[in-house]
């Protein structure tokens, strides 16, 4: 009773119908569609596999030979650039890979169930694009360290794709808040 009295004014005040706009209508889905986007993401996530396979062994900088101090390692490997280069290759290559296997290891039984399983595999695609921008733009850095002007140059053109895709993300992540909450 006390429970019952104490929200008796619920959903009275400032937004008796909730701060979301929930949207009551199902958004038709183009199966169609949703599978040649779920092909398209395939596609650029093997690319971007394969891209970040050749990277990782074809290294920046080159091996050391038999006059190196250990054979068969990098050059650059003391080098921050370089290894920061590995690091968003490895990021790169994983999350692609991790894309492939959900599309081909989970198939989905309903159309929602692909809907919801082609979320998690794009954003790591996104992510694997963002993390093969910044491998190379590290690699080259590694590479071009010695010309100050020249590497210099290299980060910052090559980031300017990074502040686009933020750019981006900021623009969709407020369009999909103000879609939620009204244009307040």
């Amino acid at each position: 009773q006390e429970i019952q009295e104490l929200s008796k004014n619920v959903g009275r005040g400032q937004y008796p119908n909730g701060i979301l706009r929930v949207q009551t209508e199902k958004e038709p889905v183009d199966e169609e569609a949703l599978k040649e986007m779920q092909s398209l993401h395939t596609v650029v996530a093997a690319l971007i596999a394969t891209v970040t396979f050749a990277a990782g062994f074809t290294l920046p900088g080159g091996y050391w030979g038999k006059e190196g101090p250990i054979p068969g390692t990098p050059i650059l490997i003391k080098n921050a650039g370089f290894r920061a280069f590995v690091v968003s290759d490895v990021i790169a290559m994983v999350l692609s890979v991790s894309a492939i296997f959900i599309y081909f290891l989970t198939p989905a039984k309903t159309l929602r169930q692909t809907k919801f399983l082609s979320d998690m595999p794009h954003n790591f695609i996104m992510v694997s694009l963002l993390a093969m921008v910044v491998a190379f733009i590290t690699g080259t850095y590694a590479v071009l360290a010695p010309s100050a002007g020249l590497s210099v140059a290299t980060c910052v053109l090559g980031s300017s794709f990074i502040l686009f895709a933020f750019a981006n993300t900021f623009m969709l992540a407020r369009g999909l808040y103000q879609r939620m909450f009204g244009n307040n």
